[in-house]
């Protein structure tokens, strides 16, 4: 596939997708677009990154706990975990 090609066809699905977009705003009654600044967009864009915190957070508290309970199996809870349960709940 040559790049004129491959640059045609996106430009196609471009134009595909923007009347796509304009279809269902016209569907919902939107009448004004988000613009990076206004209000709307940048409480979003402060909810999605904390959505992002914690999921991350969440994940490393799953990887704790894992472990923990993988040092326990092994009989090794006592190597560093219980400083880490202690410092969890009394912070």
């Amino acid at each position: 596939m040559s790049a004129r090609h491959k640059t045609e066809l996106a430009y196609a699905q471009l134009q595909n997708a923007q009347a796509y977009v304009t279809i269902h705003e016209i569907q919902l009654a939107i009448d004004t677009r988000w613009e990076i600044g206004d209000e709307n967009y940048r409480k979003y864009q402060e909810k999605a990154v904390l959505v992002d915190y914690r999921e991350a957070l969440d994940e490393l508290e799953q990887l704790v706990i894992q472990r923990l309970f993988e040092l326990a199996k092994l009989g090794m809870s006592g190597a560093g975990a219980s400083g880490v349960l202690y410092l969890h709940f009394n912070a």
